[in-house]
């Protein structure tokens, strides 16, 4: 039987759990994060079972049974270590839980080993960072990696590199300064992989001025929080959806007011997530440029007008080019772009184009998404037949990696999705000095951001790194009655966070 590689095995299986009862979530869970379409009641019988005394000196012994497999077994004496806590010990035996289905499912549906082991969360580098904050050394931890949470040696180098790089980032309060982020709900068309808060201007345009003046407010009254608290805004990042659909007066009194209201003595960068190359007219890119904005991301996510067309963008290679010189001409220091590995009729030969046309230009940064498919997504309802990407994924990541290293830039920034192609991970790639500040606090939790505009998210960070979070609306409508109703609440709530 071929082997096809974590999660895209999509027949339905049915299961009866046997165990302790505090262990059936995590069972259940790690079931489904390989078999995604598992149902849970009666079927093939699994049993978990485990042996350890709280004061005991004896290993943590764990065991996991499937019909028609090998029993899996394992013995831990790493965790008698006294460098470990109570809390730690509970969480070993999930651990070992997890691994153990992992492996049994693995050999019984013939299934190959992920790469990130039993790692299934979007964030693997908070678990590094955390082990570092407690001061377990690298040999320590890149041990654990490997031992208990299964990662190969390949993604336990990138995982180490990227956190040893971001660590100089962080900042010895998480509240100041702070970071601001605005979302533009609002895109040319919508790509069929897109999964984000993103309407079509050609049926929701009717939205966007009341939008627009919702987001007007909203900044205002955020603003004027911030300086009466008396607060330093790190860094501004506009994404969405396409920040750049907000086009000439309307782009300009934004960007002013932004200006206005957030940039301090001690901004270290303003991110506009331009995305669609088509909506980077010459004008564009200069009031992008007398703002202050300078970091701007132009996103092909493939450099083939066939595949451009299949995925629902209306622009062509030739837009990512005419846009990419315009900035270039305009003197926008620093350059993103995005690239999708895994698109519907994509092979290797059409990375391979891709990497080699995008790294002419020279862009500073290169941000690399493997296609995940979500629900919201279109793509969804079609790929699960489409197999020929998701078995070259691992080499077109490596391919990537490969490129832009030789390039001179480094990993700085990691995150992963559930259903991802070839349990794979998205990279952000940079030279030095060059690095997204905004990407690292946004995606490590490190720093208190707030969220303006339609579907952003307010994470206000605790000292101790615990997380509130405050979510405005996606829809353009809902977030413009929301505003106009009153963000009373919402202002109370971050003021109460960081006046200490």
């Amino acid at each position: 039987m071929e082997r096809i590689g974590i999660p895209f095995h999509f027949k339905e299986e049915h299961f009866e759990i046997v165990a302790p009862e505090f262990l059936i979530p995590t069972i259940e869970a790690t079931i489904r994060s390989v078999l995604p379409r598992a149902q849970f009641g009666t079927g093939m019988k699994l049993t978990a079972h485990y042996k350890w005394e709280d004061d005991s000196s004896l290993p943590l012994q764990v065991g996991i049974n499937l019909s028609e497999t090998t029993p899996w077994v394992y013995s831990d004496s790493e965790i008698l270590d006294p460098v470990y806590i109570e809390v730690d010990r509970k969480r070993r035996i999930k651990e070992r839980i997890r691994l153990g289905v992992q492996r049994v499912l693995e050999e019984r549906f013939a299934l190959s080993t992920g790469s990130w082991g039993i790692l299934k969360g979007v964030r693997p580098t908070k678990l590094v960072h955390s082990l570092h904050d407690r001061g377990f050394f690298n040999d320590q931890i890149e041990f654990l990696l490997q031992d208990v949470y299964a990662l190969n040696s390949e993604k336990i180098d990138l995982l180490m590199d990227v956190v040893e790089r971001q660590r100089n980032f962080f900042n010895p309060s998480v509240n100041n300064p702070i970071s601001v982020y605005v979302g533009i709900p609002f895109c040319p068309t919508r790509c069929s992989y897109c999964s984000f808060a993103a309407y079509p201007l050609k049926t929701h345009g009717h939205l966007f001025n009341d939008f627009l003046q919702a987001l007007k407010s909203e900044i205002e009254q955020l603003g004027a929080l911030i300086k009466d608290i008396g607060l330093d805004v790190e860094t501004i990042y506009l994404g969405g959806g396409t920040p750049t659909t907000v086009q000439g007066k309307d782009l300009s009194e934004l960007l002013d007011l932004i200006q206005e209201n957030f940039i301090t003595d001690n901004t270290t960068e303003f991110t506009v997530e331009a995305g669609r190359p088509e909506t980077l007219l010459a004008d564009t890119i200069g009031i992008l440029k007398k703002a202050g904005v300078d970091r701007i991301s132009i996103n092909p996510q493939s450099m083939h007008d066939a595949t451009l067309k299949a995925i629902g963008r209306e622009h062509t290679v030739k837009h990512v080019y005419e846009a990419f010189s315009l900035a270039r001409d305009a003197g926008i220091p620093i350059i993103n772009m995005d690239i999708i590995l895994g698109l519907p009729g994509e092979e290797l030969i059409h990375v391979e184009k891709t990497l080699e046309r995008v790294f002419n230009l020279k862009p500073d940064n290169l941000t690399v998404h493997s296609l995940a498919l979500k629900r919201a997504s279109r793509l969804k309802k079609t790929f699960e037949q489409e197999f020929i990407a998701h078995k070259q994924g691992e080499v077109m990541a490596r391919l990537a990696r490969e490129v832009a290293l030789s390039a001179g830039m480094v990993p700085y920034y990691l995150y992963r999705q559930r259903h991802i192609l070839g349990d794979l991970e998205n990279v952000g790639y940079a030279f030095p000095q060059t690095e997204s500040v905004y990407n690292i606090q946004m995606m490590e939790e490190r720093q208190t951001v707030l969220g303006l505009g339609g579907g952003s998210i307010t994470k206000l960070v605790s000292p101790d790194l615990s997380l509130k979070r405050l979510v405005n609306p996606k829809c353009p409508a809902s977030y413009s009655q929301l505003v106009k109703g009153g963000i009373k609440p919402k202002i109370d709530q971050i003021r109460k966070h960081l006046v200490v």
